[in-house]
């Protein structure tokens, strides 16, 4: 597992290609384009018009995401603030970005009745779903986000991971020989798990909307438990302490957590069940 997929020099210039972006990458075209063919073949939605809002979601995602980070972090990134626009590296608080996406849906998804409102949000959720159980193999090759040590026999020696990446910074000042919790891979399974549970749900409520009323409580609660199993956490060098708003109780990702759980709280109690809803993926 590391940093780097390939580097390479041209005209004496190093270039190399990141494990944690590409991935990020590729985590959003396998979702966009579920999307995409979902909403044209269920709400009849132009192909083109449902990428477009996937790729507005993925910037506003990873600013939202980056901008948590930095305020986990904000002596870090105001001494250097070009950092913010390293991703590269790692350094997301991934639901910054979910908060930022619901943020923009929100405001501009009123604005556009042909995009069918609550009915392609409901595709969207499980789109996200998708890229999520894709994108979290990013901090996992790149060494990031990684879980506690742990005697269970699924762990993941710490050797495993490339000199340099944040985990073995972590393992100079700790224990290099430990089996660290997949953290990474409970949350991939998450999202994947989510994804068919919202499709079955949304096959089944009477009402748009409560699908993804429904993935933001349960991805809520699932990702504040998983955050239980993190070691990132600590004064440690890099990227290595994730921040805390309480001080060793409670993370970032909780905070943000409990948010999201009463925005999807929020949406399931302003939805009234009703028969004229269209069929959803």
């Amino acid at each position: 597992m590391r940093q780097k997929i390939l580097s390479f020099t041209v005209f004496g210039q190093n270039i190399a290609i990141y494990t944690y972006g590409t991935m990020i990458v590729l985590a959003f075209l396998l979702g966009a384009w579920w999307v995409r063919r979902n909403a044209a073949r269920t709400l009849e939605i132009d192909r083109e018009r449902s990428f477009n809002v996937a790729f507005a979601l993925l910037f506003l995602g990873l600013g939202g995401a980056r901008l948590a980070f930095s305020f986990a972090h904000y002596g870090e990134f105001a001494q250097t603030p070009m950092k913010f626009l390293k991703i590269w590296e790692g350094g997301l608080v991934q639901l910054g970005g979910v908060v930022a996406g619901l943020l923009w849906l929100w405001w501009w998804l009123p604005k556009h009745a042909e995009l069918k409102g609550f009915a392609f949000l409901d595709l969207l959720s499980r789109g996200a779903c998708l890229a999520f159980a894709l994108g979290w193999t990013a901090p996992l090759l790149a060494g990031d986000d990684f879980g506690r040590p742990t005697a269970l026999p699924w762990g993941i020696p710490v050797g495993a991971f490339e000199d340099g990446t944040p985990v073995a910074t972590w393992a100079t000042g700790h224990d290099a020989l430990a089996r660290l919790h997949p953290t990474q891979v409970y949350e991939s399974l998450l999202a994947l798990a989510l994804f068919f549970l919202v499709g079955a749900f949304a096959k089944r409520a009477r009402v748009t909307g409560r699908a993804t009323a429904a993935f933001l409580m349960l991805y809520a609660v699932g990702r504040g438990l998983l955050d239980l199993t993190r070691g990132d956490a600590g004064p440690s060098p890099a990227y290595a302490d994730r921040g805390f708003v309480i001080d060793g109780v409670l993370s970032w990702t909780q905070f943000l957590a409990l948010g999201v759980f009463f925005a999807g709280l929020a949406l399931w109690l302003i939805r009234r069940p009703s028969d004229d809803r269209p069929r959803t993926a």
